[in-house]
């Protein structure tokens, strides 16, 4: 029992030490004198990180129950929408990847599921790949992944716009890099 043991952990330390590192991006740089040096860059990773939705205001009727990056939102509405004034600047020429949920159990008039604004003045913003907007500002109700660049003058607004929908449970979850 106590030889079982051992040989676990001396695996488990040496999977530990050797068997999960990785430094794919390495070269070796001659120095001229023979010698070598050994410069690791690492990996490049693109990570996501969670664009939060706490603090974000609702307007025109529809009620938003938010959960950290994600929000869902409820209510028959004319004209509304979903908006927070005060993001971090910093994140101009950000990409934002938007993952829309239960798009299918809402109505939207036209198919119209919503446009997105950014900065005070509400300046649309295009989604990447999507060239049939509706009425040339709003992405159609079957998109189910919406990616996009905050504006380069980016001012900290963003907002999500619904006309004449009936939104049944829509649930976003917002990422960016």
């Amino acid at each position: 029992m106590m030889k079982r043991m051992s040989i676990v952990l001396i695996t488990m330390c040496v999977i530990g030490l050797n068997g999960c590192i990785t430094n794919d991006n390495r070269s070796q740089a001659s120095t001229g004198s023979g010698a070598q040096t050994q410069v690791s860059t690492g990996p490049t990773v693109d990570v996501n990180a969670n664009l939060n939705f706490q603090r974000w205001d609702s307007w025109g009727g529809i009620k938003a129950a938010p959960i950290g990056n994600t929000v869902t939102l409820s209510g028959k509405v004319d004209a509304a929408g979903y908006v927070y004034e005060d993001l971090d600047k910093a994140l101009k020429n950000r990409r934002v990847l938007l993952e829309i949920k239960n798009a299918s159990a809402s109505n939207f008039s036209e198919g119209r599921m919503l446009k997105i604004t950014a900065n005070k003045n509400d300046q649309l913003i295009r989604p990447l790949g999507i060239t049939d907007l509706i009425r040339g500002e709003f992405i159609p109700s079957n998109y189910q992944s919406v990616e996009f660049f905050l504006p380069s003058d980016f001012d900290g607004k963003l907002g999500f716009v619904f006309y004449q929908a009936d939104l049944k449970d829509l649930q976003i979850t917002a990422t960016y890099q």
